[in-house]
């Protein structure tokens, strides 16, 4: 999996900016300011169709400088290498739309995820163990939706059940049970769903962690994810629907949908404490190395081709220990990294092509 090619016109700060790849490890460099994440913020939305920090698609698109008159859309052009075999991407972000084509065809979005996998290191995941469980459902949801061709189907159809219940249960204080019923009906097929395919997705990586952070960390104590439900029902149609009955009143008083894949959490435990309350900070980031090299190799055993590393400002945020460990993870695939220092990559094995932005 080789990403050849990237232009951009529109997005962020670049009217139109074209790319070139050549070598498998990349590195944008410069002052803080200039547009670096940008690009790695396009690479995501071109894999996954959303970046990690944006919050509508107006943050995407360029504004007129001069005359602050919006211009309507951002265009995210890419050309993917695999086996030989290239692709021609193009990413169309309007403020309400956003679509997707591949060989100048118009593709869906569920047909997309998966083609072009990446796996992504930014500060912000530093805060995936101290920080709100919106952080930690979100770094796993952007994986999840890559390797299953139904996560994100059932996240949308129980994201659109709950908003619509929740504003039922707002809008009237007697609310009749065959206004809700509807949603409860699609809640009950999609949540089991999302939690049978996030527990099964620790199952199977939960070794793989264990062995990534021993390797890392040179010892052999235990690191685990688990995944906590909000509420205690049987993760079953059956077992949903009779939650919602036995709850009827509770949610009517409260205002409030008990069961949503938003209110569940990820927790991580290291030496079988809660990692916040145990770990360093050199640890953390040991455990999210060692996250990060699980992931990919899960995909690769589940897509036989390795995904491309985003790797956002990642050495200032990691000690020369932690960044062999780094190095390691590097081996195989295409990575993109940016950094302030050009002294950074000075060490690195290999070639390395270098821009300035």
């Amino acid at each position: 999996m080789f990403l050849q090619k990237l232009r951009l016109r529109d997005f962020r700060n670049y009217t139109d900016r074209e790319f070139e790849f050549n070598e498998k490890q990349v590195v944008f460099f410069g002052a803080n300011g200039q547009g670096k994440t940008n690009i790695l913020e396009a690479i995501s939305i071109f894999s996954v169709g959303k970046s990690w920090r944006e919050t509508s698609a107006e943050d995407l698109i360029t504004y007129d400088g001069n005359e602050n008159i919006p211009i309507y859309s951002a265009l995210i052009d890419a050309e993917v290498c695999a086996q030989d075999n290239p692709d021609f991407y193009r990413i169309l972000i309007e403020p309400r739309t956003r679509q997707f084509f591949r060989n100048e065809k118009k593709i869906t979005l569920k047909s997309h995820f998966g083609r072009v996998p990446t796996i992504l290191f930014c500060p912000e995941f530093l805060e995936l163990f101290s920080g709100g469980k919106s952080k930690r459902q979100k770094f796993f949801d952007r994986f999840l939706i890559q390797v299953s061709p139904t996560y994100r189907d059932n996240l949308l159809r129980a994201d659109k059940a709950h908003k619509n219940k929740v504003a039922i249960l707002r809008r009237e204080e007697n609310v009749s049970p065959a206004e809700i019923s509807p949603w409860n009906q699609i809640l009950a097929e999609s949540i089991p769903e999302i939690v049978s395919e996030r527990r099964e997705f620790l199952k199977k990586i939960n070794p793989i962690f264990q062995t990534e952070f021993a390797k890392i960390s040179q010892n052999k104590e235990p690191v685990e994810i688990t995944l906590q439900l909000a509420e205690d029902f049987e993760p079953t149609q059956e077992g949903v629907l009779k939650f919602f009955a036995e709850n009827t009143s509770i949610e009517k008083f409260s205002r409030r949908n008990l069961i949503a894949t938003h209110r569940d959490d990820f927790l991580f435990s290291l030496r079988e404490k809660p990692i916040s309350s145990t770990a360093s900070r050199g640890e953390e980031r040991s455990v999210l190395i060692a996250l990060l090299s699980a992931q990919k190799i899960f995909l690769q055993e589940k897509i036989s081709a390795s995904p491309i590393l985003l790797l956002d400002d990642v050495f200032s945020e990691l000690d020369s220990t932690r960044q062999k460990s780094l190095e390691n993870l590097c081996e195989g695939g295409q990575v993109f990294f940016t950094t302030t220092h050009e002294n950074h990559f000075k060490d690195f094995l290999g070639k390395v092509q270098r821009i300035e932005i």
